[in-house]
């Protein structure tokens, strides 16, 4: 029989903090790819004309991904969420069915 606990309070803590990282951090993200291609560019202050566009191309994916990446944080959070709602629910249907009886 497995052994099983929960603190709902915690679970909701836990999910509060990861969708807040991803709220925090792609804009971060985003702001940094603003200042990384601004950087690459003739009057940014990295010029080098075979090399900037590259490196922006570069950069641009890498930053792309990783926003992916910070961004499926929230499915962890919504997985965590569903199996509190599904536990919920399942020691509601458990209580009114004992009650009925």
């Amino acid at each position: 029989m497995p052994n099983i606990t929960v603190d709902f309070a915690k679970v909701q803590l836990v999910n509060d903090q990861l969708n807040l990282a991803v709220t925090q951090t792609v804009p971060r993200l985003e702001d940094l790819l603003a200042a990384v291609s601004q950087l690459l560019t003739s009057d940014g202050g990295l010029w080098l004309q075979k090399s900037s566009p590259t490196l922006s191309g570069q950069y641009q994916t890498f930053n792309t991904e990783l926003t992916a990446a910070i961004e499926s944080i929230r499915s962890f959070a919504q997985q965590f969420h569903n199996i509190t709602v599904q536990l919920r629910t399942m020691d509601e249907q458990i209580t009114a069915s004992s009650s009925s009886a």
